[in-house]
């Protein structure tokens, strides 16, 4: 099991290299999404094999998205999934009956060309939290490519054609090969595997704007507004001053391409959970309602001031989507892990936009989510904590908070420690850089035991005594 967990993440992680190659290069797999009925929520979906597959077959849908802590119920929204036949027969799958996320066709011997299903959208995104759906309104589609693609067992390595069909006037921006000036009605790329293909997110119709910014790398801005177009400028500089931070803090830049996503939309129904944004290696997605929307040029101080989210989840491009430890894994999979470590990959990052942004209103949140939250919470263990946060960071954001905010506490208490045992010479960014640099040469994930160790070879400066204090409940 642990080895095919490191092949499923080295193949996860630098898989991104194989689209630059044509999508005429030769792949297993041929992914289609199909959007062409404006009346319907329903995006359609076919998985088709180069090579026909003999059954018996299972079918899988995610539940458990990297950085999303959270059981996602994806598979709820799939109907008339079927397979098809070599003969042209079509057979309907059958549902697990424990209601795993899984479908099986198990009339052993018959050869399979195809799977299809359609995803119901509307039912979606009238269930799930806004950030954890996809969406249809007029003259738009946006699609969370976790939220609407599975995978036939035993396939998911297997390298990936995709294509977007749409109505004829329709563009189609994939994070995966962005482009200023979208393709229209078709479009197709090709990934290393299923993980690549889930990592991305797809914006198809007319409503939607994109502007690219030339930096370090380049930066895409793609916004959906439903109700007015917004200012893309500050989001661009917003973009571009991060990765300049991100290239001093890690000494390179690890994506050939970024986009920012904005999706605001009238809600459906009334909602109070926040809209969390989402991570990618190369993308990241901000959700919202229309409310607050950017109409004009800001200041350079409220560029700044409304800057550290944006920073925040692009740094999770390197921490932990490209670093990580315990049994946090940088894709998709079917049962959501318990992980030990949520304060290193949330509040470590956090840390990050305080210290080179240094917004005194984050130190401040740190300390009352950390201090003046539930006596519950304040209870529980770090460990226990970020177990609990597994599962409820988003749905109870009291809990996401709280353990953001203590591992953001604590990489602030070992920075000055670091800065005052070292004369100013050493600080968490070398800590980060370390941690960075470790993983790109042990190509695995550091466990929860050896990472005060690590911690403390970074800089030759003993941070035992404050990684154990901050293991303790706060009460």
């Amino acid at each position: 099991m642990i080895k095919t967990n490191i092949a499923c993440c080295l193949a996860f992680i630098f898989g991104n290299l194989f689209l630059l190659f044509p999508i005429s290069v030769f792949s297993q797999l041929n992914y289609h999404l199909f959007y062409r009925d404006s009346s319907s929520s329903l995006v359609k979906i076919s998985i088709q094999p180069v090579t026909s597959l003999r059954a018996p077959v299972s079918f899988i849908m995610p539940r458990s998205v990297p950085g999303g802590h959270d059981i996602f119920l994806y598979d709820r929204f799939i109907q008339n999934i079927n397979v098809i036949t070599t003969d042209g027969v079509i057979h309907a799958m059958i549902k697990d009956l424990n209601d795993a996320p899984r479908w099986y066709y198990n009339d052993s011997g018959r050869q399979i060309v195809r799977i299809e299903y359609d995803v119901d959208l509307d039912k979606m995104e009238r269930r799930l939290a806004a950030g954890d759906a996809s969406i249809i309104r007029p003259g738009f589609a946006g699609i969370l490519n976790y939220s609407v693609f599975g995978w036939i067992e035993g396939t998911e390595q297997q390298s990936i054609l995709f294509t977007a069909e749409t109505f004829s006037n329709w563009s189609i921006f994939a994070t995966h090969r962005p482009d200023q000036l979208p393709a229209k009605g078709s479009f197709g790329f090709r990934t290393a595997n299923y993980y690549i293909l889930a990592d991305g997110q797809l914006f198809l119709g007319t409503k939607f704007r994109t502007k690219e910014f030339k930096g370090i790398v380049p930066l895409y801005v793609t916004s959906y507004c439903q109700t007015d177009d917004e200012y893309l400028d500050d989001y661009g500089a917003q973009g571009l001053i991060s990765m300049e931070i991100l290239i001093d803090y890690f000494g390179e830049i690890p994506f050939p391409r970024y986009s920012i996503m904005l999706r605001k939309a009238l809600p459906l129904e009334s909602v109070s959970a926040p809209a969390l944004a989402m991570e990618h290696l190369q993308s990241s997605t901000f959700f919202g309602d229309t409310t607050g929307i950017r109409k004009t040029p800001m200041s350079k101080q409220d560029i700044l001031r409304t800057m550290p989210t944006y920073l925040h989840h692009m740094s999770h491009a390197f921490i932990p989507l490209r670093c990580y430890g315990d049994t946090y894994l940088p894709y998709v999979m079917e049962i959501t892990p318990i992980i030990n470590n949520i304060w290193f990959n949330e509040g470590f990052m956090w840390f990050l936009a305080y210290d080179t942004l240094k917004n005194e209103r984050l130190r401040t949140n740190f300390y009352n989510s950390t201090y003046n939250t539930s006596p519950l919470i304040k209870r529980m263990r770090l460990e226990q904590l970020s177990q609990t946060a597994s599962t409820m960071y988003g749905s109870d954001f009291r809990i996401g908070r709280a353990i953001y905010s203590r591992g953001a506490l604590m990489a602030l208490e070992m920075n000055e420690y670091l800065k005052k045992e070292s004369g100013g010479k050493k600080s968490m960014k070398d800590i980060f850089r370390f941690l960075y640099n470790w993983s790109k040469e042990n190509k695995r994930a550091f466990t929860i035991e050896e990472f005060p160790s690590l911690i403390n070879k970074a800089c030759n400066i003993d941070l035992t005594a404050i990684y154990k204090k901050w293991q303790l409940p706060i009460e």
